[in-house]
C-alpha cells in the first residue's frame, strides 16, 4: 500500500469518481467510446440479463479496474427486454496503486453523500455508515451511503467506500499511516421508481 501516488493521479481518482455519480444519479450520457474513464478494451454480457459490462484501462493508472454495468431499462414496461434501451445500472472503480491523500470525509463531501445511514435492497434506512472489516482481509473497511439529494438528481444512487489499513508488520519507512482509499461501488437505485409501475 506504500506505493507513491502523483497529484496527476489523484486528480484523475476524482474526476473518474465524479463522472461515475453523474451518469448515476443525474443521467449524464455513457458512451463507452468516449468517456474519461479510459479505453474501452473489452465488452460482455451480463450473465442471465439483457445487459453488458465494460472494462476500461486508464492511462493514469493503467492496472486500476473500472467497470460500467448497463441493463435493459427498469421504467420501459416493455416485456420484450432484448428490444428496451439500456441504461447504467452500476460502475466499480478499484485503484491500483491505492489512491493515499483521498480521505472518506472528502469524498463525502465530493460526491456529496448523506452521512449517518445507508439504504439496504429492501428499500430500509440503516443507521451507520461503517460496515465492519471483512474477514480474514481485517485491514479493509467497508462504508456505505445514500447519495445527496440534490436539484439535478434523476436516481438515488447508492455509494460503497473501500479503505485499507496500512500494514502493521511493514518495516517500510515510508509506509502510509493513514487508511489508504482502495476503490468505490456505485448502484443506480430504480425501487422508488419501480414502485410507482406496480
Amino acid at each position: 500500500m506504500s506505493k507513491s501516488v502523483t497529484e496527476i493521479q489523484r486528480n484523475m481518482a476524482l474526476s473518474i469518481l465524479t463522472t461515475a455519480m453523474t451518469i448515476l444519479r443525474d443521467d449524464e450520457p455513457f458512451d463507452p467510446a468516449h468517456t474519461i474513464f479510459g479505453d474501452n478494451f473489452a465488452s460482455v454480457p451480463v450473465w442471465g440479463s439483457v445487459g453488458t459490462e465494460y472494462s476500461f484501462e486508464n492511462k493514469a493508472f493503467p492496472r486500476t479496474q473500472i467497470t460500467v454495468t448497463v441493463g435493459a431499462d427498469p421504467d420501459d414496461p416493455a416485456s420484450d427486454r432484448r428490444n428496451v434501451k439500456q441504461v447504467p445500472t452500476s460502475i466499480t472503480i478499484r485503484f491500483t496503486p491505492l489512491m493515499a491523500g483521498i480521505t472518506r470525509s472528502a469524498l463525502e463531501q465530493m460526491f456529496p453523500l448523506d452521512v449517518g445511514y445507508w439504504i439496504d435492497a429492501e428499500g430500509n434506512r440503516r443507521y451507520g455508515n461503517y460496515m465492519g472489516v471483512v474477514p480474514p482481509r481485517v485491514l479493509l473497511h467497508r462504508y456505505r451511503y445514500r447519495a445527496s439529494n440534490l436539484p439535478t438528481s434523476r436516481f438515488p444512487v447508492d455509494v460503497e467506500l473501500s479503505f485499507g489499513d496500512p500494514n502493521p508488520q511493514s518495516s517500510e519507512k515510508d509506509m502510509q499511516k493513514a487508511p489508504v482509499f482502495m476503490g468505490a461501488f456505485l448502484t443506480r437505485d430504480y425501487s422508488e421508481k419501480a414502485q410507482r409501475h406496480r
